[in-house]
């Protein structure tokens, strides 16, 4: 099995950790994001990860020169990182669209059973999404039937948000090449500079092709865009440890 890590963002809100290193670098339980991640993805049965790469790529360079044996590590590099949002990273890395695949944010921590449910799915296409009592507007926002994303996107309110998209998902072979065909058509729209790769699954969507969703059973997880973000994850970084007994309840993000 493949997976892509989309790593290419500046991450300015979580300047100045972020001066001269992506996020996927950033310390978190003894080792960083990027460590939790490859690690989780192996366990889970990947042997082959391509990391789509922009700002800090000698520092990613440096970084996966050092990974130990026992996965295949590959960097793509995305010359518009500067200016553009992850919808061209992952237009980027269509040509390792070849079979099917696990795509995640590189910024994101999580608990390894969290990937039980996506893997464990069927279908072509599915993403991993949380129930919450309260949607924060930066949260990227899932509207479903049954067990069908019908909208997913910042802008959702109210009664059209059902749960909230971690950024982690999986596509089947078939899923893969319908990917590839719906980021050609996404990239040739406005303003695509500025658009998040959940346009691709929403076009998808909207072609009538289904695309899934398996919920976290509240397992914890957090995607890092602040400082705030960042000191949480490190001084709960047993969160994320299969290894450490869970509290009974546990919400997921904070």
């Amino acid at each position: 099995m493949k997976a892509l890590i989309l790593s290419a963002g500046r991450g300015r809100r979580l300047w100045p950790f972020t001066a001269d290193a992506p996020k996927c670098l950033l310390p978190v339980g003894g080792g960083d994001i990027l460590g939790h991640q490859l690690e989780t993805l192996r366990d889970a049965g990947v042997s082959q990860v391509v990391l789509v790469c922009g700002h800090g790529l000698h520092r990613m360079q440096q970084r996966v020169a050092k990974l130990p044996a026992g996965i295949s590590v590959r960097l793509i590099f995305n010359p518009f990182f500067s200016v553009s949002d992850n919808l061209v990273s992952l237009w980027a890395a269509r040509a390792e669209m070849d079979q099917g695949f696990i795509l995640s944010n590189g910024d994101n921590v999580f608990h390894p059973d969290i990937l039980k449910p996506l893997l464990a799915a069927g279908g072509d296409c599915c993403l991993l999404a949380q129930r919450k009592g309260l949607y924060k507007a930066d949260d990227m926002k899932v509207q479903v039937t049954g067990d069908r994303v019908t909208r997913i996107g910042k802008s959702l309110v109210g009664p059209m948000t059902h749960a909230e998209s971690i950024g982690i998902m999986k596509f089947s072979e078939d899923g893969a090449y319908k990917l590839r065909r719906a980021l050609e058509e996404v990239v040739m729209a406005p303003a695509v500079l500025h658009r998040f790769f959940v346009d691709a699954i929403q076009h998808l969507a909207d072609k009538g092709f289904v695309v899934n969703w398996a919920d976290t059973g509240g397992l914890p997880w957090i995607d890092i865009d602040t400082p705030d973000d960042l000191e949480f994850a490190q001084a709960n970084s047993h969160l994320f440890d299969a290894t450490i007994a869970l509290p009974a309840a546990i919400e997921g993000r904070p």
